[in-house]
């Protein structure tokens, strides 16, 4: 794949590897790449929790909390009977 980067962008990828934050402009630009991937998955989930909400799907806070903590619980009492 050949990219055609506007001069803002390039001159920036430039200056993270004279600085040394990458070995080159292509690690650069898959970081970058990683990040807005990470981003889209993280709208993706909120957008899913939204539709839930709308769908009245939730959980009680406590619950949630309470589930969590004796799930803790277990594994702590499995490691101390180990």
């Amino acid at each position: 794949m050949n990219l055609q980067l506007p001069s803002e962008i390039s001159e920036f990828v430039k200056a993270l590897v004279i600085q040394g934050r990458f070995e080159s402009e292509e690690a650069a630009v898959v970081e970058g790449m990683r990040l807005l991937m990470s981003q889209e998955k993280l709208r993706s989930e909120v957008q899913k929790g939204i539709r839930q909400l709308d769908h009245g799907e939730w959980f009680d806070e406590q619950a949630v909390f309470d589930e969590v903590e004796a799930e803790i619980d277990r594994i702590e009492a499995a490691k101390q009977g180990s």
